[in-house]
């Protein structure tokens, strides 16, 4: 931008001084009495000629001390900022940057901010979370726990572009003695705005059980994704049951976006049993946004402002000895 206008302005100056002198050059060697005299119009035409060169040299004067006495403030009012390039941008950003933060500090150019700023920067245009809402129900059984898990939120597309977001589905799982496996994870329910693909979701999902040849106690694979298409937003929700043997104790919910409203309530229905929790990833580090009610059959967990991919919440359920 600062190479455009420089141009513009040695242009401007040039023709207008050049136009002046030629006006001027008409006047000396033509005068009234030569052959070459062009009458008044003539000399209507050399003065318009001197006045024209004479506005260009004025203008290009004044843009030149506009621009170096102009506040930042006007230049962003007057859409300086879009007239830029993109480059031009980004190195106006970068000097921007220096001033504010490095010019007091000795950061090289593998700093944590720059690394911060690269990724944060690639998620500004893919989908987030306008809201994103999950209830469990948790009932202690004989045996086993089953959780009842609704799932709502909804996604958003800032760009212009259509994309593709893939829901996935699934969880390591154990045994557990009487039940059969597909029954350890079922989904109830499955929509996309008004639409319903639960008998379709169900027919994809893959259950791989492992566990006479792995040591771990995780055996149980399950698994399936849905793919999305999404203009501007598309509203997901979902229930899922899962069925674990009484020693899995822990449940997490994790965040793979970048979410605006994040809220989370688990419900247990034993008075047997309490419930502890901890936040993790930016959540956790942020403890005055938290929102943490405790409820007499549960907990209610969310987050005031913005969370980033990877946040989120675990919850173990513990025999109360109080009782």
């Amino acid at each position: 931008m600062n190479m455009r206008i420089r141009r513009v302005t040695i242009i401007s100056f040039f023709i207008g001084a050049t136009l002046i002198f030629a006006a001027s050059y008409f006047e000396l060697f033509f005068p009234p009495k030569n052959a070459f005299y062009l009458g008044i119009l003539g000399d209507i035409l050399l003065a318009g000629i001197k006045s024209l060169g004479l506005a260009l040299i004025t203008s290009t004067l004044v843009n030149i001390l506009k621009n170096w006495m102009e506040p930042t403030e006007t230049l962003v009012k007057n859409d300086f900022i879009n007239r830029l390039t993109k480059c031009e941008m980004k190195e106006l950003k970068s000097k921007i940057e220096w001033e504010l933060y490095f010019r007091d500090n000795n950061h090289d150019k593998d700093n944590f901010y720059n690394f911060f700023e690269q990724e944060l920067s690639t998620l500004l245009n893919d989908c987030y979370y306008k809201y994103y809402r999950t209830k469990i129900e948790c009932k202690i059984c004989e045996n086993y726990i089953t959780k009842t898990i609704r799932k709502k939120f909804e996604i958003i597309n800032p760009s212009k572009k259509e994309a593709i977001i893939t829901i996935p589905f699934g969880a390591e799982m154990q045994k557990v003695d009487s039940i059969d496996i597909n029954k350890l994870y079922t989904i109830k329910k499955f929509t996309v705005e008004s639409s319903d693909y639960t008998k379709e979701i169900n027919d994809s999902l893959i259950i791989n059980e492992n566990c006479i040849e792995s040591n771990d106690a995780y055996c149980i694979d399950v698994h399936t994704s849905w793919n999305v298409k999404v203009k501007k937003s598309q509203v997901i929700d979902m229930i899922i049951e899962t069925v674990v043997p009484l020693n899995d104790v822990c449940f997490s919910n994790k965040i793979t976006k970048p979410c605006k409203e994040y809220n989370l309530i688990f419900i247990l229905n034993d008075p047997s049993y309490q419930l502890s929790w901890h936040s993790f990833g930016f959540m956790g580090n942020h403890k005055d946004m938290l929102i943490e009610e405790p409820m007499d059959n549960g907990l209610e967990f969310g987050f005031k402002d913005w969370i980033l991919p990877g946040d989120g919440v675990v919850i173990s359920i513990n025999k109360n000895e109080n009782i």
